[in-house]
């Protein structure tokens, strides 16, 4: 067996037995504290996104032959995710980090940093385009999609579309679970080779 196919079944169970854990802490123990805002779930995603965030950096590091747009493209998804997660606003800092980390500021670094990455990407798409069809293929790129199926699913929670007892465990555990499949993925592409 591939190691990588090690890695992902290693990383598969890690999470199921997690989801499982927890969810009995919450429904069986009661521990509703967990799922709260700002919580130990919700604090849990920003430390995974920003794990993810390091990874796609090594990535880049890592495989400077690579296809560099990729790795940059995630790292952005999960500075998107950890301003979407994290309540700048209610952390004691001082108020010009809330300004940017919030409402308009956090709108404007968005953009530009997205206008930076779409202006890379359009630079180098005659090399994107060599590699895009691999991509799409790879165990890597196929994990952090399927992370992100879990994080659309909890979408319904969030919303109030699906109301249980436990609305807001299940949003945020299937946040959780996104996160720790985009940090799966980008720890499983650094040993992918272009």
């Amino acid at each position: 067996m591939k190691k990588w196919n090690i890695q992902l079944i290693l990383f598969v169970c890690i999470i199921i037995c997690f989801d499982i854990f927890t969810g009995y802490l919450v429904i069986g123990r009661n521990m509703r504290f967990l799922h709260e805002e700002n919580g130990l779930l919700e604090n849990m995603q920003v430390v995974l996104l920003s794990l993810t965030i390091l990874v796609f950096a090594m990535q880049l590091w890592m495989k400077k032959r690579s296809h560099p747009v990729f790795p940059l493209a995630g790292a952005y998804l999960c500075a998107v995710f950890v301003l979407r997660e994290l309540d700048v606003e209610e952390l004691d800092v001082p108020n010009f980090l809330i300004q940017l980390g919030s409402g308009i500021g956090r709108n404007i670094i968005l953009v530009v940093l997205g206008g930076l990455l779409a202006g890379y990407a359009l630079k180098k798409q005659k090399i994107i385009r060599t590699f895009l069809p691999a991509f799409f293929f790879e165990t890597s790129s196929l994990t952090i999609f399927v992370g992100l199926l879990f994080l659309v699913s909890g979408w319904p929670f969030d919303k109030g579309i699906i109301h249980t007892e436990y609305y807001q465990f299940y949003e945020e555990i299937f946040e959780l679970t996104g996160y720790y499949l985009m940090f799966a993925g980008a720890v499983l592409g650094l040993r992918e080779t272009p």
